[in-house]
């Protein structure tokens, strides 16, 4: 499968993000000052784990929800910034880490991940075709009136 398709399913060692500790890991290169509310330990017990970009330095994503968070602020509290901007992850509804689910568990929780993408793939595909729509649209104007 092309790497740049989205998909349903977790990419090689995506789904080791799952559990806390993996989460962990990637924060270290978190720019933030470690006395700050949001440490790179409150990011991933809230569900986060570290992805920068050229723009966004201290970007973080949430694998659940694919929620994506930056700007972070010293006071800023990781779980209920998650909370405000995605109510509805999978991940704040959990009663117990991932490696503690029962098989079933896992299974209905990777079915509200798989939910979330495809929500996310039909948002992004629908706003790229209102897009060329309205491309094509103008295009098709501009040809008409040169007539």
């Amino acid at each position: 499968m092309d790497d740049k398709q989205p998909s349903l399913l977790f990419k090689e060692k995506e789904s080791l993000l799952l559990i806390e500790s993996e989460r962990l890991k990637t924060f270290g290169e978190w720019p933030n000052e470690l006395s700050w509310a949001c440490t790179p330990q409150k990011l991933a017990h809230a569900g986060f784990y570290f992805s920068p970009g050229p723009e966004s330095l201290d970007n973080v994503c949430c694998l659940f929800c694919q929620k994506e968070l930056d700007g972070w602020e010293p006071d800023d509290d990781p779980l209920k910034e998650h909370k405000k901007h995605s109510a509805t992850c999978p991940f704040l509804s959990l009663k117990k880490p991932v490696e503690k689910l029962t098989l079933v568990e896992f299974v209905r929780l990777n079915m509200k991940i798989a939910s979330l993408k495809t929500i996310k793939i039909l948002d992004k595909t629908r706003k790229e075709f209102e897009e060329q729509s309205n491309t094509t649209r103008e295009e098709i104007i501009e040809h008409i009136n040169q007539k």
